[in-house]
C-alpha cells in the first residue's frame, strides 16, 4: 500500500511539473534567490565555525564551561549547553548540525542527542527580527519580542519535554584533537559546502512544491475552509498552511497582517514549528548518525504550540 501511494504521488508530481512549467520555473528561481541571498550567506560561515569547533576539539572545552548551567537547567552535558547556544543564535538547522557533529565524535550519547534535538534546533535572531519583525510587522521591537518568545519556548521545551533524571548524560571526554588548524579548516569548508548544497536543494524542492500547490488552489481551499470554520482571516489561514510546509513562505505570507496578539501567536507557531522543509534539512545534516527524529518532530510541534500561547498572552499584556 505504501509503495502504491509513493508511486502515485511521484507520478502526480511529475504530471504537475509538465502541466505547470511556468510555475515550476518561477518557483525554482525564487528558491535559488533565497538560497543565494539569504541561506548561504547566513548559514555557511556558521557551518564552517561550528565544524572548526568540533574538529579542533574546542567543544570539549566549551562543554566544561557550560556544564553547571546545562546540568541544572536541562540535565544534559556541557556540550549540550553549547548546542543550545548555537541553536538559538545560528538558526535552522545549525543546532541539529552541531548535535550531529558531537554525536559523530562520540562526545554525547544517542539518547542525549535525541533529547537535545528537540529544543536546540531553532530559528535564528536575524530571520526572526529581520524577516518576521521588520519585514512583516514593520518593527524591530516586535521582532525582539518574537525572538524572546522563541527562546523561552525552547527553554521550556528543554525542561519539560527532554528531562531524563533517571540517567545522567555523560560528560564530554577531555581528549585533545590531533588535527591541525589547516586540516581542520579544510575539512570544515568541504563539509560546509556539502551541507549548504543539501539544504538549498530541499529549499528549492519545497519552493516548487509550494508553488504547485498554490497554483492548484490547495492552500486557498484549505485556508477558506479553516476561515469558515474558525472565523479567521483568509490571509491568516493561508499563512498557517504555507508555514506548515516552508518557514520563509509562511512568514512571507503574513505580510498585511497587523501585530495583534492572534497574529503574533501565528508567527510564533510558524517560527517554532520551522516547516516540513526545515525538518528535511535537519534529516540531511543528521545523515551518518544513529539519531532518530520521531521525538524531534513531536517535540517541535509542542514547542510551537507553547510559543504560540506565550506570544498570545505576552502580546495581550505588552501591546
Amino acid at each position: 500500500m505504501k509503495k502504491i501511494v509513493s508511486v502515485t504521488s511521484a507520478l502526480m508530481l511529475f504530471a504537475a511539473l509538465i502541466t505547470f512549467p511556468d510555475t515550476v520555473t518561477a518557483s525554482t528561481e525564487q528558491g535559488l534567490k533565497m538560497c543565494a541571498g539569504l541561506i548561504i550567506p547566513s548559514l555557511f560561515p556558521f557551518f564552517v565555525a561550528t565544524k572548526l569547533i568540533s574538529e579542533l576539539g574546542l567543544a570539549q572545552w566549551l562543554g566544561c564551561a557550560f556544564t553547571p548551567l546545562s546540568r541544572r537547567l536541562f540535565n544534559v552535558s556541557g556540550s549540550g549547553g553549547t548546542a543550545f547556544i548555537i541553536g538559538i543564535t545560528a538558526g535552522y538547522p545549525m543546532g541539529a548540525a552541531y548535535i550531529a557533529s558531537l554525536r559523530k565524535n562520540g562526545e554525547i550519547s544517542k539518547n542525549e542527542a535525541e533529547r537535545l534535538l528537540i529544543f536546540c534546533n531553532n530559528s535564528g535572531p536575524s530571520f526572526i527580527i529581520g524577516a518576521a519583525g521588520v519585514g512583516v510587522f514593520g518593527s524591530s521591537i516586535t521582532g525582539l519580542f518574537l525572538y524572546a518568545v522563541h527562546i523561552l519556548a525552547a527553554v521550556l521545551g528543554g525542561i519539560i519535554l527532554a528531562p531524563n533524571s533517571a540517567k545522567r548524560s555523560a560528560e564530554p571526554q577531555a581528549v585533545r584533537s590531533s588535527v591541525g588548524f589547516v586540516a581542520a579548516f579544510t575539512n570544515a569548508v568541504k563539509a560546509s559546502v556539502s551541507a549548504c548544497l543539501s539544504i538549498c536543494g530541499f529549499i528549492v524542492a519545497f519552493s516548487v512544491l509550494t508553488g504547485i500547490l498554490e497554483k492548484l488552489g490547495a492552500f486557498a481551499a484549505a485556508a477558506k475552509l479553516l476561515s469558515s470554520v474558525f472565523g479567521m482571516q483568509l490571509l491568516w489561514s493561508n499563512a498557517l498552511f504555507c508555514g506548515i510546509f516552508e518557514l520563509g513562505n509562511g512568514i512571507g505570507a503574513m505580510n498585511g497582517l497587523s501585530a495583534s496578539p492572534v497574529n503574533l501567536a501565528l508567527a510564533a507557531f510558524i517560527l517554532g514549528w520551522g516547516g516540513v522543509s526545515v525538518h528535511f534539512q535537519t534529516l540531511s545534516v543528521l545523515g551518518g548518525t544513529d539519531i532518530k527524529t520521531a521525538r524531534y518532530i513531536i517535540g517541535r510541534f509542542v514547542i510551537a504550540l507553547m510559543g504560540s500561547a506565550i506570544a498570545l498572552l505576552g502580546a495581550a499584556v505588552l501591546f
